[in-house]
């Protein structure tokens, strides 16, 4: 009653305006403000991040295959690599891509202050990474300020489909793709133990060191970031997640769902412990007890997310597609050819319940291996672009040595005709012309790959296929400030497209293309 009682309470209330100055909800106040600030009750406030998922938004099924974990036998049964996959709940108009949004910050005392009804003006002590939480309270403190929330719509909270966002705790795929820094951190250093490399960790992390965290939980914002402006993801206060445990089954979810999961270590952790994989289960009820496990260095950091069919409009869509990819109802005219429509027919013709089962499964398998061809396919179509994108600079730098050593030949021709150092000037040019020949010979193999990847654009990948890799690699390259390598993308997008039309190109009219 008392909960009930709170939470009526809070949502009757009218949004106070903001009054806490910056650096209670803000603190990093050297660096960039966060990309979203929502209010809270009691004139509070919460930072949050923007985490872009390059997907194709218009396809309500595509999303991110990532491969998340670490390799590390020694707690490989928890946190080895596996495949995991990601979208964002929300859609960038700009981009047609998805993104979510993380709160920049662990949870603070003045933030939980202000969730519970506790009104008085902030404290220095508000600062501090709020601990002391059980997952229970971390999922009814969600609730309190969803609620709020939703009741209050205060301008800036994102919407989809007309449908606005809510707040919870992250998954464990959504907290460690923002943590690993997500499209924003260089794709080679993203498996990497931490986003940081060879960098210091007391830079990055409350923790058990000498100077570092000192057994307690500290003030928020003090170290510095990662890639996309998140602050203590490492250390200080380990952070709760929405999912249960489960063990890592030599590369995939085990069966059994287990107890509660904290990430990021915390001020109790040594640097060996912290990790961007590491992961830590805890009893979610006390065994002697029965109270819910609350641990001092417990902590939590908030999403903001929406359900996923926003609309009928939205469902019939994800239906549709769904149809498309899984082949269901073909045309009367494939089903005498499409495997699928004939197995289909089948199961519907067989009257045998065991039988009927069996090929209900073996079409599961069609229908799975149908996806991984599919996104094998997308992932394909990216690495050949970004190939086709190396190629073009390669053939520039190639292009440029040629036109430097040509200048060189020039140069000491005319000095020859001088009459002084003749026989010095002819090895000289002797030297150039022979390496302008390998330059070309280098020149060549390089041409063959990129017509190469012309063609394999061309002739293997669908039309749209190849548009949503090159709208998803763009959005990559440009949230990972790739501007060099992204002009070269944006150029070789144009010779695919001409390409098409003209495939039997010679090797200077290929070239000629390459280099414009």
């Amino acid at each position: 009653m008392k909960r009930l009682a709170l939470i009526l309470a809070l949502a009757a209330a009218p949004a106070q305006a903001q009054d806490w100055p910056r650096e209670v909800y803000d603190p990093a106040t050297e660096g960039a403000p966060a990309d979203l600030v929502l209010p809270m009750p009691c004139g509070g406030a919460m930072a949050f991040q923007k985490v872009t998922v390059p997907v194709d938004a218009s396809d309500p099924l595509a999303d991110r295959r990532l491969r998340l974990g670490q390799t590390l036998d020694d707690t490989g049964y928890s946190d080895y690599l596996s495949p995991a996959f990601l979208r964002g709940s929300f859609t960038d108009a700009a981009t047609g891509t998805t993104h979510y949004y993380i709160a920049r910050y662990e949870l603070t005392e003045g933030q939980y202050r202000a969730l519970i009804g506790d009104c008085h003006a902030p404290e220095r002590s508000d600062r501090l990474a709020r601990g002391g939480l059980s997952w229970f309270d971390a999922v009814s403190l969600a609730q309190t300020y969803s609620e709020w929330l939703i009741a209050q719509r205060p301008p800036g909270l994102p919407v989809e489909d007309g449908v606005p966002g809510f707040v919870r705790l992250p998954t464990e795929t959504e907290w460690e793709y923002a943590t690993r820094g997500g499209a924003r951190i260089e794709p080679t250093k993203f498996p990497d133990r931490t986003f940081f490399g060879d960098g210091d960790l007391r830079d990055y992390a409350r923790h058990q060191a000498a100077g570092s965290g000192r057994g307690a939980l500290g003030p928020v914002g003090l170290r510095k970031p990662n890639p996309l402006g998140l602050y203590d993801v490492y250390g200080n206060a380990e952070e709760l997640m929405l999912d249960p445990f489960r063990l890592n089954a030599v590369g995939r979810a085990g069966g059994q769902v287990g107890g509660i999961v904290t990430r990021g270590g915390s001020v109790l952790s040594t640097p060996d412990q912290i990790y961007s994989a590491q992961r830590t289960e805890y009893p979610p009820f006390d065994p002697a007890t029965g109270a819910p496990i609350a641990g001092a260095t417990f902590g939590m950091r908030l999403v903001i997310a929406t359900h996923i069919a926003t609309s009928d409009a939205h469902l019939r869509a994800i239906r549709n597609r769904w149809d498309e990819i899984a082949g269901a109802e073909p045309d009367a005219a494939i089903a005498e050819t499409d495997p699928l429509a004939l197995l289909t027919g089948l199961i519907e013709a067989e009257t045998d319940p065991g039988r009927q089962d069996a090929l209900n499964e073996l079409k599961l398998q069609f229908r799975r291996a149908g996806d991984r061809a599919q996104t094998a396919q997308s992932q394909s179509a990216r690495a050949t672009l970004l190939a086709g994108a190396v190629f073009v600079e390669s053939l520039d730098n190639n292009a440029a040595a040629i036109a430097a050593k040509a200048a060189n030949i020039r140069m000491l021709v005319d000095l020859q005709k001088n009459g002084n150092q003749t026989a010095f000037y002819a090895r000289q040019v002797e030297k150039h012309v022979q390496e302008i020949g390998e330059l070309r010979a280098a020149q060549a193999t390089y041409l063959l790959s990129f017509r190469a990847t012309l063609e394999s654009l061309n002739a293997d990948v669908a039309p749209t296929v190849r548009e949503s890799a090159y709208a998803v690699l763009r959005e990559e390259m440009s949230l990972a400030g790739r501007s060099a390598l992204l002009r070269k993308l944006d150029r070789f997008w144009g010779d695919v497209e001409a390409y098409a039309d003209r495939p039997d190109l010679g090797p200077d009219a290929l070239l000629a293309m390459a280099l414009d």
